[in-house]
């Protein structure tokens, strides 16, 4: 069984996922370790510099889907994917500047790219072809590392398709589901 079978059946893509799906289909990425977000920025035009400051990464848009995105030096790969893939999502979403906005319209935009990026790393399309065994539900960690994103990330992304926190996903004879654990 695939978790395509889990999925909600009334589940319908939104705008941020078919433009997030728009830039994938643009590469022939069949495989979630495949998806290479600096081919991604290349792509677009968009390139990847050292942040002027330690902690810093920002990006600046230099026209319609083309900028600069600034990171810090030395961070881990699933690190830089994540801000790296924030990051174009504000490049490839919104024109206008962050410090040119209400502090609402910040967050609006700080939440659309954040849900882009989710969607670019784990499209559903990838998500749906994930498979659950009898014996063996697939937990956060294991999906973290099928898409080389942090367990957080998965966490994200479950929570734009399930109503309730996800720890695991599984199926058992009489049906499938996913799995919240239990804490004090």
């Amino acid at each position: 069984m695939k978790l395509a079978d889990v999925l909600p059946s009334q589940y319908s893509y939104n705008m941020l996922e078919e433009r997030a799906n728009n830039v994938l289909n643009k590469f022939n990425y069949k495989y979630p370790d495949q998806i290479d977000i600096e081919q991604v920025c290349d792509y677009y035009k968009i390139k990847i510099k050292p942040s002027p400051e330690p902690d810093l990464t920002y990006s600046v848009c230099t026209g319609f889907r083309k900028g600069f995105i600034f990171l810090p030096k030395k961070l881990d790969y699933v690190t830089f994917k994540q801000l790296v893939g924030e990051e174009f999502g504000h490049l490839y979403l919104h024109t206008i500047s962050q410090m040119q906005t209400t502090k609402e319209l910040h967050a609006y935009q700080e939440r659309q790219a954040k849900n882009f990026s989710a969607y670019l790393f784990m499209p559903m399309k990838m998500l749906q072809e994930v498979v659950i065994s009898y014996d063996q539900p697939v937990d956060i960690s294991m999906l973290a590392d099928e898409f080389l994103v942090s367990e957080e990330f998965v966490y994200y992304r479950l929570s734009l398709i399930f109503p309730e926190k996800a720890d695991a996903i599984a199926r058992s004879k009489g049906g499938f589901g996913y799995i919240k654990w239990l804490t004090d």
